[in-house]
């Protein structure tokens, strides 16, 4: 994974800039020291000594010039004290999971035989969906079963195989017959709805329309987005046969199937997902993999402080300064005192 740019260093700042106050006292002890006539001997080393009359000129500059050396040292140490400090910004990034809970249909009409292979819809929707859980390994799931009641079969929890297991354990009629979607979504927003992670995702999977009582799916849907939960919407149906579909025009009705995508893709635009027909274990697969793109991890990126001390410079500062003092005061020019 390359690495963010860093962003732009910030000025240098001061762990106690109250320290700082002590520049002030400065000045008053330069008046204090500053040389007057008649406040020191200036000698040179080898010659006679001669009293100072004036301060300006080059022998006043060689009086003046150890008092500003030690000044300056004063105010580095000061400085130092204060703790200047280089700040860093620096960006650390992770891949963050979603809330996401997995919702599977149970009544006895998933025990169908119109998937490939002569399979079942309970068999292929089981298998796809544990390969769904497994795959979503930095997400916290949850799984929710439902037929005429619905049924949390696994708390949230950011263990995928615990997920696939309990898809695996799915059994038909475990919470009775019938398919009351609006259950689910209650069921499965209230199990998102505890979670503190964000985005909320429900993923629901049935092969029947709504015949539940009670509040109708749409309503329940419209309470999902409001709490912030997007719901993907998928049926699992197998291709309608000839025999099907004259039994059905012979009604003069809709379909079951059409009744249920009518539900099932208002639901999905209600909550900002996508409604997924499946009429083999091939596309069903094909409709979990374009969620698990829609659903990819969030990118967090956090910004963090790295402080850098550089108190050293001024400390290192006033110690030359202390120490081009004391080459002055030993030097053929000496000050007295």
């Amino acid at each position: 994974m390359p690495p963010l740019p860093q962003l732009p260093q910030l000025p240098a700042e001061f762990a106690r800039p109250d320290y700082l106050y002590l520049l002030l006292a400065l000045p008053v002890w330069l008046l204090l020291v500053w040389p007057r006539t008649g406040s020191g001997v200036l000698y040179s080393r080898g010659e006679a000594a001669r009293r100072l009359t004036r301060w300006w000129g080059p022998s006043g500059i060689v009086l003046i010039l150890p008092k500003l050396l030690r000044g300056l040292a004063m105010a580095a140490l000061i400085v130092a004290i204060a703790d200047p400090q280089r700040i860093e910004v620096v960006q650390d990034r992770e891949l963050r999971g979603r809330a996401m809970g997995i919702v599977v249909d149970l009544s006895s009409s998933m025990l169908a035989i119109d998937m490939e292979a002569g399979s079942n819809r309970i068999d292929v929707a089981r298998a796809a969906a544990k390969r769904f859980a497994e795959g979503r390994t930095l997400d916290e799931l949850s799984l929710v079963a439902f037929a005429g009641r619905s049924l949390t079969r696994v708390p949230p929890t950011t263990d995928p195989k615990l997920v696939a297991a309990g898809v695996e354990s799915l059994e038909i009629e475990l919470v009775g017959d019938g398919t009351d979607i609006s259950s689910a979504l209650i069921t499965g927003v209230s199990q998102l709805v505890a979670s503190e992670r964000e985005p909320r995702v429900l993923v629901l999977l049935t092969d029947g329309a709504h015949n539940g009582t009670g509040v109708r799916p749409l309503a329940a849907a419209r309470a999902a987005a409001a709490l912030g939960v997007k719901v993907h919407a998928l049926s699992i149906v197998g291709p309608e046969t000839p025999e099907d579909r004259a039994r059905r025009e012979a009604r003069a009705g809709s379909s079951t199937a059409a009744d249920m995508m009518t539900v099932l893709s208002g639901i999905a635009s209600i909550t900002g997902g996508e409604y997924f027909h499946a009429t083999s274990g091939e596309a069903l697969d094909s409709a979990y993999a374009r969620i698990n793109r829609l659903e990819a991890p969030v990118e967090d990126v956090q910004e963090r402080e790295i402080r850098h001390s550089l108190r050293i410079w001024p400390l290192m500062l006033a110690i030359g300064l202390v120490g081009l003092e004391v080459l002055l005061r030993g030097s053929r020019w000496g000050i007295i005192p």
